[in-house]
């Protein structure tokens, strides 16, 4: 029998054992617990017990689901025919369900921020948040390593950024760049040190698999998007963030998921009304880009005309990117930047006709 002190945690040790074998689809009995509890505790225990601590569990709040069931028997003492109620087919009710766990997961598997070593630990860290039957089949899923260089700096940069928000002050970073020896080397002044930048950051943003810093660089007044995996020697200092309304860009607040619309790919810069013509069979592409705001008008011989509010130079790197299916029309200055960028492809490759 356990001793008192063992009593006391037999709830805890029941509650466990429906968290790690027990969902939706694989229950348990009270004789399967009184059994686990003997395999994986060594503590025997009677029906009884299994069931008080069951019915307090339940009491309490925790998500445990069972079946009534009615049965019949014999009463020793008047040999009567009595009617119990039994709980029978119980499990617990996670607080995922295996296909909001399994996103979580492939988010995660295609993240090309965060370092491969945090990744298998935080898949590993979600698989246990649901049974035993789920971890089982997370075998099957492989966290690849990373196809492009990490740095181990990341989560304690996000960490200090987080603070910095939240509390509304400067931040001092170096920004990197990657060397053909797949290293991250920090940006230099003119005499070769590590140049030290102060931001002003607003809001953290994922997107497209990586992680950004919606800022202010101090020294300019204009809004800028840092790759925070580029970030190093992160400092948090004292001095208050400036004010939105001083940045070219936020001057009317900042409307994260307008503003994530408006400059896809986190490409920075000013954002004007683009026309741009496509065949009707490239629809989709521009929907899976810039989302759903954008204007189409039917035009002849199958092609559409596009209008949107966007980042003139997210719209010049799309726009050379799918210069053999695009062609923007407006505004001017952006037509004459985009024709700049095409004669340099060109020249790369010896076309002048």
């Amino acid at each position: 029998m356990p001793t008192d002190s063992g009593k006391k945690v037999i709830i805890l040790y029941i509650l466990q054992i429906l968290q790690r074998y027990t969902d939706r689809d694989h229950s348990l009995t009270q004789q399967q617990i009184m059994e686990k509890l003997r395999s994986d505790y060594d503590v025997e225990v009677n029906r009884a017990t299994v069931r008080r601590n069951l019915s307090d569990l339940i009491d309490a709040g925790y998500s445990i689901q069972y079946t009534e069931v009615v049965r019949s028997q014999v009463s020793r003492a008047t040999g009567e025919t009595e009617e119990n109620v039994i709980c029978t087919d119980l499990y617990y009710e996670h607080d995922f369900t295996e296909p909001e766990l399994h996103m979580l997961i492939d988010g995660l598997l295609f993240s090309r921020s965060v370092p491969y070593r945090q990744r298998r630990q935080l898949i590993d860290k979600l698989g246990r948040l649901s049974s035993v039957h789920f971890n089982q089949r997370m075998n099957h899923v492989r966290c690849m390593s990373a196809d492009s260089p990490q740095n181990p700096e990341l989560f304690h940069t996000i960490d200090i950024l987080d603070e910095a928000i939240t509390t509304g002050r400067q931040v001092r970073v170096t920004y990197n760049f990657y060397g053909t020896d797949l290293k991250l080397h920090p940006s230099l002044t003119g005499d070769g040190q590590p140049r030290r930048q102060t931001l002003n950051p607003y809001q953290l943003v994922a997107s497209e698999g990586r992680y950004y810093l919606i800022c202010n660089n101090d020294h300019y007044d204009t809004v800028s998007n840092y790759r925070v995996d580029r970030i190093t020697g992160i400092e948090l200092l004292e001095t208050p963030v400036k004010p939105r309304s001083q940045v070219i860009g936020l001057e009317d607040g900042l409307n994260l998921q307008e503003y994530v619309y408006q400059n896809p790919n986190m490409f920075s810069g000013k954002t004007e009304n683009v026309e741009f013509v496509i065949p009707r069979s490239a629809v989709s592409l521009v929907i899976d880009y810039f989302g759903k705001h954008v204007s189409f008008y039917d035009l002849e011989d199958g092609q559409v005309s596009c209008r949107l509010m966007v980042s003139g130079e997210a719209m010049k790197h799309w726009a050379v990117q799918f210069a053999n299916i695009a062609r923007v029309t407006a505004p001017a200055s952006l037509v004459e930047e985009i024709r700049g960028e095409l004669r340099k492809a060109c020249s790369l490759y010896d076309i002048t006709d």
